[in-house]
């Protein structure tokens, strides 16, 4: 119980501010999902952040534009979750693909980026450190874990890392993704390393790459 409190602590002092009022305009000319590459010269991944820590509304990328728009619910509503905001920098992968044809949502694939609160439209660089693999109404939605290589305050290289240095923290996600939708919806699988991690994305990049020559 005493690491589950310190790793809750953690992960609200990594998402405080205001970051719904952020955004990085850098990338306004890019198609976020499309023309910018998974994987880095240096073994790092790119990551573009649809979601600050702390913010409860659910931004998602546009499949075909790439623009990270508001998830909208009705003509004039947009979604927003009832339960505690996200608990860590959330975002996807570009040119992945979770293949409904093998289970998947066929959407890019998803990850929490450990670490301060990041504004959205972020392109980041990120170290892969571990896998939650999920049912989400029956359909594959696992969740990458990462920490962004720019935040020295998160120096973690491993999931084995992640569990000595910062118990907990893997326990706060898990119990935030089987609730943030309501109860039922959700099922957790397992937690994996980093090198299931690795292949996960692998795949999905391989899927994003067989689509779009189809």
């Amino acid at each position: 119980m005493k690491n589950l409190l310190m790793a809750c602590v953690f992960l609200l002092l990594c998402a405080c501010g205001s970051p719904d009022k952020q955004e990085n305009t850098d990338s306004e000319t890019l198609n976020l999902l499309h023309q910018l590459e998974p994987f880095t010269a240096d073994s790092l991944v790119n990551v573009v952040i649809e979601i600050p820590a702390g913010s409860n509304q659910k931004w998602e990328v546009n499949k075909k534009t790439g623009i990270i728009e508001w998830e909208q619910i009705t003509p004039d509503s947009f979604r927003v979750i009832n339960y505690l905001p996200y608990p860590a920098n959330y975002g996807f992968v570009p040119q992945t693909l979770l293949d409904e044809a093998t289970g998947g949502d066929g959407d890019a694939a998803d990850i929490f980026v450990l670490g301060p609160s990041l504004p959205r439209e972020t392109i980041s660089q990120v170290r892969i450190i571990a896998i939650i693999h999920m049912l989400d109404d029956d359909e594959m939605d696992s969740k990458l874990l990462a920490v962004d290589v720019n935040e020295p305050g998160f120096n973690i290289h491993s999931y084995k890392m992640l569990m000595e240095e910062y118990p907990g923290v893997v326990d706060i996600l898990k119990l935030w993704l089987l609730n943030y939708k309501g109860t039922g919806g959700v099922e957790i699988l397992s937690v994996n390393d980093e090198r299931d991690a690795l292949d996960f994305l692998k795949t999905a990049h391989t899927d994003y790459i067989e689509q779009q020559n189809n």
